[in-house]
């Protein structure tokens, strides 16, 4: 049988939609001090004090927005990847700051996290019917 795709799971849940999609808005929103982060790291060759403490900023915010979804115990064509980019995101933080060896950057999952975020935009009803489905949006 084939999976439920995200657009029928916000169909049927669209209270819980709006939320998952406020959740997938910050964390996109916390990409660029996350990017920022990671390039101090790496530049910096350690890390000083204002930048580290950026760091666990940002980490507790990725670290709050997981512990969120998981609380929600989402149906999986959701949460399960909202879940793993935000532990992605959450984990190239963690070893920026944790130092040699940092990451280039967030790479591939920061896109993959902003394409999700858009795809649940998308699934957003005008007069009943998907905002992807009307002409003109």
């Amino acid at each position: 049988m084939p999976a439920r795709s995200v657009a029928e799971w916000a169909r049927a849940a669209p209270a819980v939609r709006g939320v998952v999609l406020a959740l997938a808005e910050h964390a996109v929103a916390l990409q660029p001090a996350a990017e920022a982060v990671i390039q101090w790291c790496r530049l910096d060759g350690g890390t000083e004090p204002a930048h580290a403490e950026e760091g666990r900023r940002v980490e507790r915010a990725y670290q709050d927005l997981a512990g969120q979804v998981q609380a929600m115990a989402l149906d999986p064509v959701v949460g399960e990847p909202l879940a793993l980019l935000l532990e992605q995101h959450l984990e190239l933080v963690r070893r920026a700051v944790g130092g040699p060896g940092s990451p280039e950057g967030l790479g591939r999952a920061a896109g993959e996290l902003v394409s999700l975020r858009d795809l649940l935009r998308r699934t957003a009803t005008v007069q009943g019917r998907l905002v992807a489905d009307v002409p003109g949006l």
